[in-house]
């Protein structure tokens, strides 16, 4: 099962668990119990997320404040209410963070020797595009479907100089 899927499960599982418990009739749950099962749900996540130390730093910190918000008597002009609610969101905030996903940026990489080799014999020691001989430490690399980052022997093709400039003028 992906990562992904995984914290999905666990958050519909938690959210599930948590309501069932409170409109079960044989069970009675105080909101300030409610409250410290879902900072506890979002501890775990916080531990199922602890290499991503940003999103960690950041769910830690709205935790807190949603504890701060749900549990605090001070004589302020919101009622008890507009409080939990304040809480809910908070702690909504920091739960988005920690499941979802940073958007990936695509690292360039570099194709190995061995797939250089193997695309440059399979290829005939000739340009994929124009079929012109390639000269040796001539010849450039292109990655067929774009992606930098995929390093595949299906995704390599060797072009001569030219070639591979025409691949990638913008038009």
């Amino acid at each position: 099962m992906y990562r992904n899927q995984r914290l999905v499960l666990y958050a519909i599982l938690t959210i599930t668990l948590v309501l069932l418990s409170l409109y079960h009739p044989g069970v009675s749950i105080d909101s300030s119990s409610f409250f410290c099962v879902v900072l506890l749900g979002l501890l775990i996540l916080i531990w199922m997320k602890r290499k991503k130390n940003t999103r960690i730093g950041i769910g830690t910190i709205l935790g807190l404040l949603s504890y701060l918000a749900w549990f605090s008597t001070g004589s302020s002009n919101i009622t008890l209410g507009e409080q939990r609610i304040i809480a809910l969101l908070l702690w909504g905030v920091a739960f988005i963070l920690l499941i979802s996903e940073p958007r990936r940026i695509r690292k360039r990489k570099h194709f190995t020797e061995l797939v250089k080799r193997e695309v440059i014999h399979k290829q005939k020691n000739r340009c994929a595009t124009c079929k012109r001989k390639l000269e040796p430490y001539v010849s450039n690399f292109h990655h067929v479907n774009g992606n930098r980052s995929d390093n595949r022997f299906s995704n390599c093709k060797a072009l001569c100089i030219p070639c591979h400039r025409r691949k990638h003028v913008v038009s």
